[in-house]
C-alpha cells in the first residue's frame, strides 16, 4: 500500500555510526528494505515501470563492470577487512547486488539506478557535481568529496527526469564527486 501509485522510490536507508547502529539488528537494513521495496511495487503491478534510486557508497564496487578487480591489492585486502569487520558495508554491498543480478533490466516493473557518492559533505547550497561509471579516485585510501546536497539534488534529477539524467543512468551505479574534486573530462 505505500508505494502504490508511486512513479519513484528513492531509498537513503544507512546504519547510524555507533556499536549499536553497525554491530546490532537489524543488520540487513538496506538490503532487506530494498527487497521488500521492490517486491511491494511489483505486487502492486504498476502500468508503468517504477524508478527506483538507491543511495550507496563508492566503496562498494559495480560487479557488473569488475571494478573489484581493477583496484590494486592494499584496497582489494581493505575492503575485505571492512566487509568483515563493519558489517553495513557487506550490507551496501548485497543491496546494490540485488538490484543489478536480481532486478536487472529485465523486471517488468523497476528499473533502478543506485548513486554511490564518495566521502560526504555538509553545505547548503547546490554546486556543481560529476557523475563517473566507475570511481576516479580510490574510495578508501584518497577518497573523493561530494556535498550530501548534492547528492540530494542528483537523486532528485534522476527521480524526476526520466529521459535525460535517468536515461543516462537506468540500470547503472553512478559514482558522484563534487565538480571542484573532479571536473567531467
Amino acid at each position: 500500500a505505500q508505494v502504490s501509485g508511486c512513479t519513484a522510490v528513492a531509498s537513503c536507508l544507512g546504519h547510524t555510526l555507533s556499536l549499536k547502529g553497525m554491530y546490532g539488528q537489524p543488520r540487513g537494513l538496506c538490503t532487506d528494505a530494498v527487497k521488500r521495496l521492490t517486491s511491494a511495487i511489483e505486487s502492486n503491478k504498476p502500468s508503468e515501470k517504477v524508478k527506483f534510486v538507491l543511495m550507496n557508497s563508492a566503496g562498494v564496487s559495480n560487479q557488473g563492470l569488475d571494478e573489484s578487480k581493477k583496484v590494486g591489492w592494499a584496497q582489494w585486502s581493505m575492503i575485505g577487512i571492512i566487509r568483515t569487520l563493519v558489517p553495513p558495508h557487506g550490507d551496501n554491498e548485497r543491496a546494490a547486488e540485488f538490484l543489478r543480478a536480481s532486478i536487472a533490466d529485465k523486471n517488468e516493473y523497476v528499473e533502478w539506478s543506485v548513486v554511490r557518492p564518495d566521502s560526504l559533505l555538509d553545505a547548503t547550497d547546490i554546486t556543481g557535481y560529476t557523475s563517473h561509471v566507475s570511481p576516479l579516485s580510490d574510495p578508501i585510501f584518497n577518497p573523493g568529496k561530494v556535498t550530501r546536497i548534492n547528492v540530494a539534488a542528483f537523486m532528485a534529477d534522476l527521480i524526476v527526469n526520466k529521459d535525460g539524467v535517468f536515461g543516462e543512468w537506468k540500470y547503472q551505479m553512478p559514482v558522484l564527486y563534487n565538480e571542484a574534486d573532479h571536473p567531467k573530462k
